[in-house]
């Protein structure tokens, strides 16, 4: 018998995550950030008041409103969710919650997740868009957004029914910083942003280099 060993669970799961970077064009720099700690991986999505309201009462997404059959999208990046709702100002998508999920459970779903450029028949989906940007902002009025940042990308992960499933009953805990992206919405629109975010900076999350464990 053969002394040789095949790659850990912690490869695997690195190596899926380059895949899915470089079946993308190499112009950009494809990079997994996201808050996180020894517990897990935080996540954000948008919902309406009544999602919201059961997830925060729930510490969990559920009750009636909840619609598992449509592709869910999680993002890590904050400031992404903000420019993707509008500052938590779209219709429907009036509250911001921040979702944390366990480490094995964020690499789980990745795993069974394809690339947006094919893949199809996947229970998943991975997609890289263009960064934002949470310290500055372009656009004026109602159409200010957070600055898009030409050279980076940041990670959405699609979840189909049975994996929009697993990601519910998976989550440790559930934040709403609805509040926080109003805030930082009015911060985009001040005269001086630079500043104005400033004064926010303490309550921001600290998003840096992930790898699935």
């Amino acid at each position: 018998m053969s002394g040789k060993r095949g790659p850990s669970k912690r490869s695997q799961r690195a190596a899926a995550v380059r895949a899915h970077a470089l079946r993308a064009d190499d112009t950009s720099a494809y990079t997994l950030s996201a808050e996180y700690d020894d517990e897990g991986v935080w996540f954000y999505q948008a919902y309406n008041e009544g999602i919201a309201d059961w997830a925060v009462e729930h510490g969990t997404l559920g009750g009636p409103l909840f619609n598992t059959t449509r592709m869910t999208w999680i993002k890590p990046s904050f400031a992404w969710m903000l420019y993707r709702c509008g500052y938590s100002a779209k219709h429907g998508q009036e509250r911001v919650l921040k979702l944390k999920l366990p480490h094995s459970e964020v690499a789980s779903l990745l795993e069974a997740c394809a690339c947006t450029h094919g893949g199809g028949g996947s229970k998943g989906r991975v997609q890289w868009d263009p960064a934002r940007d949470i310290y500055s902002s372009e656009g004026k009025g109602k159409s200010t957004e957070p600055r898009k940042m030409l050279r980076e990308r940041a990670i959405q992960i699609g979840l189909s029914r049975e994996l929009s499933e697993r990601f519910a009953r998976s989550i440790l805990a559930v934040v709403d910083v609805s509040a926080l992206a109003r805030r930082v919405g009015d911060a985009h629109q001040s005269k001086d942003v630079r500043a104005a975010m400033e004064v926010l900076r303490a309550q921001l999350p600290t998003e840096r280099q992930y790898m699935p464990r």
